[in-house]
């Protein structure tokens, strides 16, 4: 039979979970759970939330927030009168957390997580023909496909000055821009792409929207993914992407 968990209790808890316990106090600790199945309970309730999230969250700046709101929230908790949430403290905790969880979410950016979903991931390497152009190409997608994104546009750069009407060049010089945090500047090659008759034509409006998406523009990024036809390879990612704004 369990016994009322009181203030120490919550606080022995948050203690434990963090790792902040001398070895006697540990070994106490967990011999009380042995025979209080309160205190294991809502023990088991933070084990439970914190796996949750830790499966559910990507490992970005929005997860390590969160995690640090967690820390800062148990104390808050635990230091409650006992006589006012003794008797439903995991309830509490589960609902402290929800609203932690709502407000992390809200304050970052939800648009954030759909650019990551559906970013740019890989530059194609080109046929290899053994010409400088194609060997400028393949190093730009090497850089691209490493994350060296400044890097790619510089060699797109010597491309383009050379062969102007290159689209695979100034497509991915749009995507490089894009990945580099730089959206506006990826726009006139974005745009351009769209405008011509290559096959990236509708992979240009979709990273056109994209670019929108990024600066948390969703009616321009709307506006971009009605252009894409249905017939058009990305027109189900479009569409996707759509339903999800």
């Amino acid at each position: 039979m369990g016994t009322d968990m009181n203030e120490l209790d919550h606080e022995l808890i948050e203690r434990y979970l963090s790792g902040d316990m001398d070895p006697d106090t540990k070994a106490a600790f967990e011999s009380r759970l042995e025979t209080e199945p309160d205190l294991l309970h809502t023990l088991q309730t933070w084990r439970n939330v914190e796996a949750t999230l830790r499966q559910t969250l990507q490992p970005d700046a929005q997860r390590e927030e969160l995690k640090k709101t967690l820390h800062e929230l148990r104390p808050v908790i635990t230091k409650q009168p006992a006589k006012v949430v003794r008797f439903n403290r995991s309830l509490l905790a589960i609902a402290s957390l929800a609203a932690a969880v709502a407000l992390i979410l809200y304050l970052s950016p939800w648009e954030q997580d759909l650019y990551q979903q559906y970013g740019a991931k890989e530059m194609i390497s080109p046929a290899e023909r053994g010409t400088g152009t194609d060997t400028l190409l393949a190093n730009a997608a090497h850089q691209f496909n490493h994350h060296h994104y400044a890097q790619a546009i510089t060699t797109l750069d010597k491309v383009l000055a050379d062969q102007p009407d290159n689209a695979y060049a100034r497509y991915y010089r749009g995507l490089s821009y894009l990945e580099n945090k730089q959206p506006a500047q990826a726009r006139p090659d974005l745009e351009a792409i769209y405008n011509g008759e290559s096959v990236f034509k509708y992979e240009g409006a979709f990273f056109m929207a994209l670019s929108y998406l990024k600066e948390k523009n969703e009616d321009k990024c709307r506006e971009w993914l009605e252009k894409i036809p249905e017939d058009a390879d990305i027109y189900a990612k479009a569409r996707e992407l759509l339903e999800k704004l």
